[in-house]
């Protein structure tokens, strides 16, 4: 019976000895395995970066699109307030200290560039200032709601602010606009702007 006991012994010690190596080639593969993914993602977040950064310094950001309105086909911002300019005898008035409050200049990021959805000769300044046709464009405070016009005819600030029309002039009139406003909307008065 010791040799059917012997033997029984020298099956499990051989067992042990496989098992031992087994579990060794286990661990072994499995730290290959970690060390091999750990690579390949560093690898491939690392081409995924480079990869945004050149497509995102090429896109443009688009800061202006078209709606319609009372007036006719204007140029809004994204969020759906009405785009002015200010100007005097047919000239840009800058904007500027206390007259910002009121009209909020158009931006997006310094050197970012501006792009517009159905909207024409759209610029940005280095500061990041939006411009249509080389015009600086704004928004008015006392536009409450996404395609108010409140602001169009107000004279302040050194001129009169006009709606921004789908052809890139401004005006009251439909039909892109002669570059000033409709002689119903220049009786607005600034109210103290």
């Amino acid at each position: 019976m010791q040799h059917g006991t012997a033997g029984a012994g020298t099956g499990v010690a051989r067992r042990s000895r496989l098992g031992g190596r087994v579990s060794a080639l286990v661990a072994i593969g499995a730290a290959a395995a970690i060390a091999l993914a750990a690579c390949g993602g560093s690898s491939s977040s690392s081409k995924s970066t480079s990869t945004t950064k050149k497509s995102s310094g090429a896109a443009a950001t688009a800061a202006v699109k078209t709606a319609s309105s009372s007036l006719g086909t204007i140029v809004v911002t994204n969020d759906g307030k009405t785009v002015y300019t200010l100007t005097n005898a047919g000239q840009q008035v800058p904007c500027s200290g206390t007259c910002l409050m009121v009209w909020p200049a158009v931006s997006v990021a310094a050197g970012a560039k501006a792009s517009g959805t159905g909207v024409k000769n759209v610029g940005t300044t280095a500061s990041g200032q939006v411009t249509i046709n080389g015009a600086p464009v704004y928004t008015f405070q006392g536009d409450s709601a996404a395609g108010n016009t409140n602001g169009q005819g107000i004279m302040s600030f050194g001129g009169t602010w006009n709606v921004v029309m789908s052809g890139g002039t401004s005006g009251g009139s439909s039909g892109g606009g002669t570059g000033t406003s409709t002689p119903a909307t220049t009786a607005k008065s600034g109210s103290g702007y």
